[in-house]
């Protein structure tokens, strides 16, 4: 089965871009709420916590079972990851005087760490908080400073697996070596093996629906769109010709749409069956009109 890293969603704008950059060093990652019930399992090579628009000061933050995980994986934290990490240690973070958002140059402090091994001294990085780390509890070490704030980048010690917490976000392009650190998170530190490609997920979703289907039947209703097209190419590898494909013509779709459709999905060798049942769709439009 393919490794991976699990990344749990607190909500941030720029979590769906730590994937893409994992996928890009060819590391397969999975994004879940972050109150979602996926546990890491064997297969699961550490674990990313996101940022969010909430501040863990609310009176209901967002949380999860950091020790669970801890002791199962690697962790890093990235800006409101690394800031409930803090606090739920027994540090403090405090509201900043100002939002910091934008560019900034991180200052690495010198401590030997895996996460910023590597790296420039001195860094540009992309800040977008409205909260930062004041004070940390003594099994902290920071690593990495900004030219306005003293915790850019922390390790925490004593934990059964590498735990790191850092306030910038390496997934936006203007943090220029944020590719750099994620590598040396998956890589070295949680030491996947970067083999994974897109055809890596087509063969083991493909392998997946077939153990869970087995002989069973389906109905998959098409679109014509992206989504439920990949669904079918994917169920129609699976199971063949156990899989019935419905597309209908509701009287609304764009002009010789309901033709295009079926003439594109051809070459596709799907067991489809075509319905214009836009006459239907009119006179139930027209009756509910009238009411």
């Amino acid at each position: 089965m393919t490794e991976k890293i699990l990344i749990y969603d607190f909500g941030s704008q720029y979590t769906q871009l730590i994937a893409r950059r994992l996928r890009e060093i060819n590391v397969y990652c999975e994004i879940h709420p972050f109150n979602s019930e996926v546990k890491p399992d064997e297969i699961t090579k550490g674990v990313i916590l996101s940022g969010s628009p909430c501040s863990v000061n609310d009176e209901n933050p967002p949380q999860i079972d950091l020790m669970s995980l801890f002791e199962k994986v690697p962790v890093l934290g990235v800006c409101y990851g690394a800031q409930y990490m803090a606090k739920m240690a027994g540090g403090q973070v405090d509201k900043s005087n100002h939002r910091e958002y934008g560019r900034a140059k991180m200052l690495q402090t010198g401590i030997s760490n895996d996460l910023l091994d590597g790296l420039s001294y001195e860094s540009q990085v992309w800040m977008s908080h409205g909260d930062t780390i004041g004070t940390l509890p003594n099994e902290f070490e920071i690593i990495a400073k900004s030219d306005s704030i003293p915790v850019a980048g922390f390790k925490w010690n004593g934990q059964p697996n590498p735990v790191y917490g850092i306030q910038f976000h390496p997934e936006v392009y203007h943090s220029t070596e944020g590719l750099d650190l994620l590598k040396n998170f998956a890589l070295n530190i949680c030491d996947c093996k970067a083999d994974w490609t897109p055809g890596h997920f087509i063969n083991d979703t493909v392998s997946s629906l077939r153990e869970t289907l087995g002989d069973d039947k389906v109905i998959l209703g098409l679109s014509g769109g992206v989504d439920s097209s990949v669904a079918a190419a994917l169920l129609n590898q699976a199971i063949g010709d156990n899989l019935t494909c419905i597309f209908i013509d509701n009287g609304l779709l764009r002009k010789n749409e309901f033709q295009e459709v079926q003439e594109n999905y051809k070459s596709m060798n799907l067991n489809l069956l075509a319905i214009d049942a836009s006459e239907e769709f009119y006179q139930r439009i027209g009756r509910k009109k009238r009411s």
